[in-house]
């Protein structure tokens, strides 16, 4: 995130210009009410976890850039001064996406031995994976990023700056600047991306490398889960080009990840100030327009037949567990809340979110191990990417007759 305020005035507490180009903003196109506004938040106990704040997701597209942002995003309702935990690569699979998108760009920018800053850095998983591969030092920059994340390993070569993202941050000799799934978490897009760019330009760094989550698949799948509060913007691979180029970036590479759930942009400051006219935008607006509209209804369909589902085990007497205690499983439970009766607890296998409590309904996160004692009649895996992993460990505890099912 930024330190710079926001940009966009509001009226009635909706934001009434685009974040990303400050076109006016529509209406929105599906609202989610009541939803809690943070899906890495760790909670001590079930009543902490019931309290916790909420928010509303009013969608809008923006039909100048394309960018869908919430209109009714409120930076002062998020909190991160208690425990969070957001940290993906104890799952293999997904280390391994890390580690090959890690030496992929190490081999395809030449970053072997050399400096890398990364803002938004979160844990600092990434920036450790960078070095592993071949990377000489980085930068974490993010204010929840303290030196003692660390691994001991590293401690030489990985230095944390655990402060809000201004433009001096970026060293003289760096690299490559790298932005992985933080920019869904600007309110402010304009302000942030110009001061990257600036950071970037004033350092004399040749590549900017990002990751967002790909709102073409949510809008395509109607996976209400993958909508969360702290995002509070959206991309596809195209309107995430158009976003670089808006800021005078030269877009070298863009493209879809992880089975289509992640988007990928290299990118480079562009010689020329005001890029032209972005080709290709106008087909990729009239597809927004028709997924938004859509949106709605697909997910009214997807919460009625998961609401029936879960009305069925309850009425069986089978109890069910969800797999995946972050942003995923907290959406989709919160949406379903009226139905979540047959669902015991929430399995994941971060110990740091393990024998804590999920946000808005309070249920146990319990790791794996757990389900031994109590076998649940099924489990519900929020991402199918992990179902091959989930399904050797639920084997591997003797669990062979529980039943997996994705979303």
């Amino acid at each position: 995130m930024t330190a710079s305020a926001t940009q966009a005035t509001a009226t009635y507490g909706k934001l009434a210009a685009c974040p990303a180009c400050a076109a006016a903003a529509p209406e929105a196109f599906i609202r989610l009410t009541g939803l809690p506004v943070h899906g890495t938040a760790v909670f001590a106990t079930a009543a902490e976890a019931r309290a916790v704040t909420t928010g509303d997701q009013e969608l809008a597209l923006c039909g100048s850039c394309g960018v869908v942002f919430n209109r009714a995003f409120d930076l002062s309702k998020l909190d991160y001064t208690g425990a969070h935990e957001e940290s993906q690569h104890l799952s293999p699979r997904f280390a391994a996406y890390a580690a090959e998108l890690s030496e992929e760009w190490l081999h395809r920018y030449g970053l072997r031995d050399t400096h890398v800053v990364e803002v938004g850095c979160g844990a600092g998983d990434f920036a450790a994976e960078l070095l592993r591969a071949g990377v000489g030092t980085v930068t974490g920059i993010d204010p929840h990023f303290g030196s003692d994340r660390i691994p001991s390993d590293l401690a030489q070569r990985l230095r944390a700056v655990p402060a809000f993202f201004s433009p001096s941050m970026v060293e003289p000799g760096t690299a490559a600047v790298v932005c992985r799934h933080t920019l869904e978490h600007i309110p402010e897009l304009a302000v942030f991306g110009t001061d990257i760019l600036d950071g970037m330009r004033t350092a004399g760094v040749p590549v900017f490398l990002a990751e967002v989550p790909d709102l073409g698949r949510i809008l395509t799948d109607g996976a209400f889960w993958d909508l969360q509060y702290e995002h509070c913007s959206y991309f596809t691979p195209a309107t995430l080009a158009t976003y670089l180029r808006s800021l005078g970036f030269e877009v070298l590479r863009v493209r879809t990840t992880y089975t289509d759930q992640y988007v990928v942009a290299e990118a480079a400051p562009a010689h020329r100030a005001d890029p032209a006219e972005d080709p290709g935008l106008g087909a990729e607006l009239d597809r927004l327009h028709l997924l938004c509209e859509g949106f709605a209804t697909h997910t009214l369909g997807r919460i009625a037949y998961w609401g029936s589902w879960l009305d069925d085990r309850s009425a069986a007497g089978e109890p069910t567990v969800v797999w995946g205690g972050g942003a995923k499983g907290l959406t989709f439970l919160n949406m379903l809340a009226e139905h979540a009766r047959p669902v015991s607890a929430v399995v994941d296998i971060n110990p740091g979110l393990q024998h804590h409590y999920i946000g808005g309904l309070g249920l146990p996160i319990v790791a794996p191990q757990d389900l031994v004692s109590t076998p649940p009649r099924t489990v519900l895996l929020m991402n199918p990417i992990y179902q091959q992993e989930v399904r050797a460990q639920l084997d591997d505890l003797g669990l062979h007759g529980t039943e997996l099912i994705t979303v």
